[in-house]
């Protein structure tokens, strides 16, 4: 009989990708495992495609958060008996809580398995609500989330991270592209100017400098959500050059299309990081508060520009000493130059 394994981890786009491995180290021991991902709306088309993940739930995760803040309590509670409702449909062997929240762990409390494993090191008392805990295999984020395969006796058999991107978003690329007049060709470097935390960002006219010192060898795209839209103007206005700029006109899965055409993405600690490193297309990371040890991807394809002050990498969404240095001291020229080492160490090549 083959073992029915849930997985959670709702959001967000960097950690769901960083999970993934879990999901393939699990079928290379288990074969005829049956693998259910629990999601959120927003990353589900990270997984959907997945050919590790048999069945996944999305639920409404940041719709719960929204009534539970304005205490609709009636519309909260409509979306968790939903949930309860599609887990009940199965039985399963192991829940892994690979998001680590006291939401998450009453979420596993509702599947039906007395086997429950989470992150040893997680927040707001989940280890409490587990059966077993494990601690991390390693300093890599992606090595965090791989422990929690410890108490099933199961040795990782991947690090490699999965995204699989749809044929219908490719074909959205390749004309995207080709009305931007980029072929095939082209070198293209991409910038993803936004995180989702403001000590994570970059500066945009460090950025706009970048793009502009690389345009005589690359072609210019920047990507990013429709929040973004403004930032991506102010950034091809100051580099002064003809960059296209699809922020805000893509779907995630389209986005990602875009991403896998690049010959390099340039990025903060942010999801399309992660997203361009699991589909192969090298990457340089721009970190500040958060370590580039955990989070550049792995492989020598993907390296990071960092500038290590004594206050790098305290983790916080808010500076301390409201100018968070760590990441403004970072260059534009670190950054060119990191995009030649990976791609060819003699600029010259290229013209």
């Amino acid at each position: 009989m083959s073992r029915e394994i849930l997985i959670i981890r709702l959001s967000s786009i960097g950690d769901v990708i960083h999970c993934t491995p879990v999901a393939a180290s699990l079928k290379a021991a288990w074969p005829d495992c049956r693998i259910t991902w629990l999601v959120g709306e927003v990353c589900a088309d990270l997984i959907r495609y997945n050919p590790h993940v048999d069945y996944i739930i999305v639920w409404p995760r940041e719709r719960f958060d929204k009534h539970v803040r304005t205490r609709e309590w009636r519309q909260a509670l409509s979306l968790w008996r939903d949930l309860k409702k599609q887990l009940a449909k199965r039985i399963f062997y192991a829940a892994l809580d690979i998001h680590g929240l006291f939401l998450t762990g009453m979420i596993a409390r509702q599947a039906q398995t007395s086997l429950r494993i989470g992150m040893a090191e997680a927040r707001e008392l989940n280890p409490w609500l587990m059966t077993k805990t494990a601690p991390q295999l390693g300093t890599h984020i992606i090595d965090r989330y791989l422990g929690v395969l410890t108490p099933l006796g199961i040795r990782p058999a991947c690090r490699a991270m999965t995204l699989v991107v749809p044929q219908e978003a490719r074909e959205f690329a390749k004309e995207y592209l080709q009305k931007a007049n980029i072929s095939a060709q082209d070198k293209l470097v991409v910038l993803v100017p936004r995180t989702t935390w403001a000590t994570k960002n970059w500066p945009p006219d460090f950025f706009a400098r970048a793009a502009a010192a690389l345009s005589p060898d690359f072609k210019i795209l920047l990507c990013g959500g429709k929040n973004e839209e403004r930032m991506g103007e102010a950034i091809v206005a100051g580099a002064g050059i003809a960059a296209i700029n699809a922020i805000g006109r893509t779907s995630l899965l389209q986005m990602a299309a875009l991403l896998e055409n690049a010959s390099v993405v340039i990025a903060g600690d942010t999801g399309p990081l992660y997203m361009a490193a699991a589909l192969g297309t090298p990457t340089v990371g721009i970190f500040g508060p958060t370590s580039p040890e955990t989070y550049t991807p792995p492989g020598k394809q993907h390296t990071a520009a960092v500038s290590r002050q004594s206050c790098s990498f305290c983790h916080k969404t808010k500076c301390p000493k409201e100018n968070p240095v760590c990441i403004s001291s970072v260059t534009p020229e670190q950054v060119i130059a990191k995009v030649y080492h990976l791609l060819n160490h003699d600029p010259q090549a290229y013209r």
